[in-house]
């Protein structure tokens, strides 16, 4: 048997009702200032759709019992305990941090599709990569200049001409935000209080309706792009 590790979070919780994608009854293993929610499993498990859905329901019925939940990512296992303290460890300090900025929050997201006119400046450049930093693919060698480099291209792909009407009616609710940019889509998602995510919605139609921009909001979800890419 090994240990499928589904979310971390603030504080235990009973999980009774709470089974696993193969039906296994979770539990938590208690490490410093938080939690992690495990199941036995006797395999990896495969990355199909239904195993998918299966895991965002199990993630999203454990982030309604709890105040602060970071998702682990589909399919992260361990042989055991002992390999997963480790692994813990090694996180501890960002992991209680991350835990406290999303309690009693949600994720929601945004995607505005069509042409981003932004692609062309960011390709060849640095990527943006979602909270894990950047990963380099330009020839700067010295650490000032890279860091201007790296500083700017953060800036740009903040930088959602079409989010331009609507950030005004929604900067109230948001946290914090991550931008995604692939294949002319760009995804935005806002970290935002639970208790306000229909006001949320509300304000981003609305705003979009009276500027003519064409997007689709969803939501809330447990915030899944605010967690450790493990």
């Amino acid at each position: 048997m090994i240990l499928c590790v589904y979310a971390l979070v603030g504080s235990p919780r009973s999980l009774q009702k709470v089974t696993g994608i193969a039906g296994e009854r979770l539990r938590g293993v208690v490490f410093d200032g938080f939690v992690a929610i495990v199941g036995e499993v006797r395999r990896r498990p495969a990355a199909s759709t239904r195993n998918l859905r299966r895991y965002a329901a199990v993630v999203e019925s454990i982030a309604a019992r709890v105040a602060a939940i970071l998702p682990v990512r589909f399919g992260t296992t361990f042989d055991d305990q002992t390999e997963l303290t480790l692994a813990l460890r090694s996180r501890g300090t960002a992991t209680r941090q991350r835990l406290r900025a999303v309690r009693r929050r949600a994720q929601m997201t945004i995607r505005i599709v069509g042409s981003d006119p932004d692609d062309e400046r960011l390709r060849g450049q640095t990527p943006v990569m979602s909270r894990s930093g950047v990963r380099p693919r330009n020839k700067a060698t010295q650490g000032t200049q890279y860091l201007q480099q790296r500083l700017a291209v953060l800036r740009t792909a903040r930088e959602v001409a079409g989010l331009a009407p609507i950030r005004p009616a929604i900067r109230r609710f948001v946290k914090d935000e991550q931008v995604e940019r692939r294949s002319g889509v760009i995804t935005i998602h806002h970290l935002i209080p639970r208790a306000m995510a229909e006001r949320y919605r509300t304000a981003v139609e609305r705003a979009a309706a009276e500027s003519g921009v064409r997007l689709f909001v969803s939501g809330p979800f447990p915030p899944y792009a605010f967690a450790d890419n493990w």
